[in-house]
């Protein structure tokens, strides 16, 4: 199903998961004052930009900002699924593959192409309506960047050769049997049969079916490549460290004299109307039922679309959203609830969807969904209400636009549907400006009957600039550029909570994570899950404000709170606006030193966390995350047990637990507050000893992290999951703990083996035999002693030659076939060369700083981190992986379907095979 969102994912609900919330009284939101709303500015969303149209029809859009020295590149071609005809499907998603083999000029690989010269944030996606490519480069890459990627448009064609259909098209089968195998994998694919007509483009889903894959030729490809691909059906955006002087020439160079595609025909509106309430049931591998309601909805450049995404967060986009309250509270009918708009350019769906907690029945819960909806649409919104989600969403737009392949990705979107790179503006000022009444009237009027009309214009003569570029000559590649990582300030407060800020004053928003030395470790084995229950439940009620009253608070300050834990640390993150940082530190504060926790709400999130536990286990890579780390470290161990728990230690549980685990671990003399962003010392000092000043009682007690030693292997677990079209491979073994010499060339190192699409993982399972949509290598990040660990989920069929594959590769990082010549000179490039884009985000500062505290790092562990990358040679990276890999202590375990495979796994040889249930308890055979 389509997610396309015009201006960002804040308004949209259905983009979130949503998080269940303390019982409160519907009222105590309801008839809450608005919140001052500050007159709409445009200025203050707008992204400064500059618009050019060459001879051949190419957009292209600049918006320059130095910040850093990366530039986001951002390209739309106007094609998507909705392109596509019955008995031919899935060409468009296919051709979003056959753009990473390289093209006619450069026939090694985009991916190959984007690791070496140090690319972040890059992929390419396709939907109904349009495919996508993006990268963010470093400014010396940048040439290379743009002849790579106009070489793909206007000289793939004949590179496309029938092997390379043959191999991506086994690639695509995969990814399509991957998202079959998820828990609900298959559902959106049945909505959009039953809500559009056989003939509506939208009635297919965008991988397309297997038979259409199967009969498609190659001359079907590559006419569908001349059709579409040319520069006057895209649009190109740069954003970042350039002018738009700089990228008109370049973009002129490269893409100048590429011929343009045909005229297209475009349908601009198609939405169907329903002829009665159509009911359907499916039946799935999932361990929760789950209600999803679709009505019709208009197309994405209507107005109406901004009033539909405030409906569906009044409805579920926050903790006090009615179908929260009233599903999940107060009649506890439901674990989550979400809405939200799923736009398209022909037409949009507008979705609720509720996951019934387990022993209820789906009819009740949808019963009392019906009924909070009908009330909405005949009522409307409060203005409470309709205040706070506008200042949400507002505020998750600023936020979203700190990246800049967000803001080019946002220009390129808008010129495509929009006509204009600033169509965003209108749906914001919509967003800003919506009524109560007319928030009613759009839902009202939008879940009913609909229409149809077509527009024709006329094909613009066009032309192409005359070129004197050699295409066979490959631009050089600059030198890296400097990277610059703000300084580490301390302080402390009176009470010996420790502060550590970084500075960035790119856009006006802060970021604080509490940091408290507890997570999972902290755990014992008998009570397992405590630790996240705890901060679960944190930002869900205080003494002083119960959870709907915390979370309109936050939301009028345009601010929110998340919680989590790691292994080794218990985190409480704000995210606010520069303005209202004090007293959004307050509610920090209040939800971190003043939790409920109350009887009700610990009896709801316990179940919640119990059906969570179940969807964890219904997934096959959550299931080897689960069992794992039990077989590598032990379950006396405090990394061998799963965060969330296991069903028996989470059902022993009670209140009186989890507010004595928060009365041992919160301690201010154990708690650091790491502060990103819009603010300094003398800022935020004073408004944290407001806040938290008056916390009291020294420090939390030494967690015992005991080392298991080496790992016993040649042993051979599986799990069965009846009619798996994948089977999910798990290698692993426990390695050294942090604090080693070799634990930088340990990163390349990983990264070469599993950390990137091109890695050798990848490449020998996913790009050379498409055997797999994706695989990974690991080396976890623990306090204590790490685990290496590879992730693989293959088709079926091939299990056991992957599984010999895999640990082929093992033996490889681990001495027999060392990172050797320019295997070598191309992962460090890449290392070298993605640090500019690494740390632009207040998260990516954040994580910085959460692993120094972790691993007691030094200050000027991340400013001298460039400089000692570059120093690492050949010898340094085979001492790692003969230090740190160790194949003859793999232990493997496998998930799928055991009539299929087993056989072949106990075949191999490579020691005893157990059987395991899903809560890793042997089985009889």
């Amino acid at each position: 199903m389509k997610q396309k969102l015009l201006i960002s994912l804040a308004l949209s609900a259905a983009a979130q998961m949503v998080v269940p919330l303390h019982a409160a009284t519907p009222a105590a939101s309801a008839t809450a004052a608005p919140a001052a709303q500050v007159p709409f500015q445009r200025s203050t969303y707008a992204l400064k930009q500059q618009k050019f149209v060459l001879k051949n029809g190419l957009t292209l859009i600049v918006h320059e900002d130095h910040s850093v020295p990366v530039v986001a590149v951002n390209l739309w071609y106007h094609v998507g699924s909705r392109n596509e005809q019955r008995g031919k499907t899935g060409f468009a998603h296919l051709f979003e593959h056959f753009f990473f083999n390289g093209s006619e000029n450069y026939p090694h690989g985009f991916r190959e192409a984007m690791d070496d010269l140090g690319a972040s944030n890059r992929n390419g996606t396709t939907d109904g309506d349009r495919t996508n490519f993006y990268e963010d480069v470093p400014v010396s890459a940048l040439e290379r960047t743009l002849y790579l990627e106009s070489d793909r448009m206007g000289y793939l064609g004949n590179y496309i050769s029938k092997e390379m259909l043959e191999r991506e098209r086994g690639v695509v089968q995969n990814e399509k049997r991957q998202g079959e195998n998820q828990p609900y994998g298959r559902v959106w694919q049945e909505i959009s049969a039953q809500m559009y007509p056989y003939s509506h483009p939208y009635s297919w889903s965008t991988i397309g079916s297997m038979d259409d894959l199967n009969a498609a030729s190659l001359d079907d490809i590559k006419q569908w490549y001349r059709t579409y691909y040319g520069p006057n059906n895209a649009v190109i955006s740069l954003a970042g460290d350039i002018t738009p002087e700089r990228a008109l020439a370049l973009v002129t160079q490269y893409f100048g004299a590429i011929p343009p595609g045909p005229p297209l025909p475009r349908t601009q509106s198609w939405i169907p109307r329903l002829d009665s309430n159509i009911r359907s049931e499916m039946e799935d591998r999932v361990p929760q039922a789950r209600i999803y309601r679709s009505y019709h909805a208009p197309a994405v450049s209507d107005p109406e679309v901004a009033r539909l995404s405030l409906l569906a967060d009044v409805l579920a986009g926050s903790k006090s959203s009615r179908l929260m309250r009233r599903l999940v509270y107060d009649k506890s009918l439901a674990t989550s609830v979400q809405a939200g708009v799923n736009e398209g350019e022909l037409g949009s769906t507008f979705n609720i969807i509720v996951t019934v907690k387990p022993g209820v029945s789906p009819a009740d819960a949808e019963r009392e969904m019906e009924s909070v909806l009908q009330q909405l649409l005949v009522q409307g919104p409060t203005a409470a209400e309709l205040a706070r989600v506008k200042t949400s969403a507002l505020a998750g737009v600023a936020r979203g636009n700190e990246r800049l392949g967000r803001r080019a990705n946002l220009l390129s979107e808008n010129a495509t549907f929009g006509a204009t790179p600033e169509a965003y503006l209108d749906k914001l000022e919509a967003v800003a400006n919506a009524t109560p009444e007319q928030v009613r009237r759009s839902g009202a009027a939008w879940l009913n009957g609909y229409s149809h009309t077509m527009t024709v214009k006329p094909f613009a003569q066009l032309a192409v600039e005359k070129s004197t570029l050699d295409r066979k000559l490959l631009p050089a590649l600059g030198t890296p550029p400097d990277v610059a990582f703000p300084a580490i300030e301390r302080a402390q407060l009176k009470n010996g909570v420790k502060v550590v800020l970084l500075q960035r004053h790119a856009a006006p928003i802060v970021n604080v994570t509490l940091a408290l030395d507890a997570g999972s470790a902290s755990d014992s084995a008998a009570k397992a899950g405590t630790a996240s229950l705890a901060m679960d439940l944190l930002d869900k009620g205080t003494r002083t404000r119960n959870t709907f009253q915390l979370s309109d608070a936050l939301e009028s300050l345009g601010a929110s709170l998340s919680s989590s834990s790691l292994d080794d640390l218990s985190l409480l993150r704000l995210q606010s606006t520069a303005g209202n940082l004090a007293p959004s530190l307050a509610l920090m504060a209040d939800a971190a030193l003043q939790p409920a926790f109350g009887e009700d709400l610990f009896a709801q999130q316990k179940q919640r966390r119990l059906a969570q536990i179940g969807q964890e286990k219904a997934q096959p890579t959550g299931l080897a995350m689960r069992i794992m780390p039990a077989i590598l470290y032990g379950t006396e161990n405090a990394y061998g047990r799963p965060a969330s728990g296991d069903v028996n230690s989470v059902q022993g549980l009670t209140r009186a637990d989890v507010a004595q685990w928060h009365a041992t671990w919160f301690k201010p003399g154990s708690a650091t507050l790491i502060v990103t962003g819009d603010t300094t010392l003398a800022q935020l000092m004073p408004a944290l000893e407001a806040s938290f000043g008056s916390w009291k009682g020294g420090s939390a007690p030494a967690k015992a992290l005991a080392a298991p030693g080496r790992t016993a292997g040649k042993r051979v677990f599986l799990i069965d999951k009846p009619d798996a079209p994948q089977s999910t491979i798990v290698a692993a073994h426990l390695s050294l703990p942090p604090g080693q010499p070799e634990d930088l060339a340990m990163e390349p190192l990983m990264q070469n083996f599993g950390g990137m699409a091109t890695s050798r993982l990848n490449r020998n399972l996913r790009l050379d035999k498409h055997w797999s949509y994706g695989t990974s290598g690991v080396l976890t990040r623990p306090r204590g002693q790490r685990a290496f660990m590879v992730l693989a989920p293959v088709q079926t069929d091939k299990t056991r030659e992957a599984m010999q594959e895999v640990a082929k590769e093992i033996r490889g990082v681990a001495g027999e076939r060392p990172v050797q010549g320019e295997e070598f000179n191309s992962i460090m490039r890449n290392m070298n060369s993605r640090l500019a884009g690494r740390f632009e985000t207040l998260a990516a500062l954040d994580s910085a700083a959460l692993t120094s505290l972790n691993q007691g790092l030094p200050d000027t562990y991340w400013s001298a981190y460039s400089a000692r990358m570059r120093t690492l040679d050949e010898a340094q990276l085979a001492s790692a992986g003969a230090r740190f890999v160790r194949p003859d202590e793999l232990v493997w375990l496998v998930i799928g379907d055991l009539r299929k495979i087993e056989a072949g796994v106990r075949e191999l040889g490579w020691g005893e095979v157990t059987v395991l249930d899903a809560d890793g308890v042997p089985l009889a055979r």
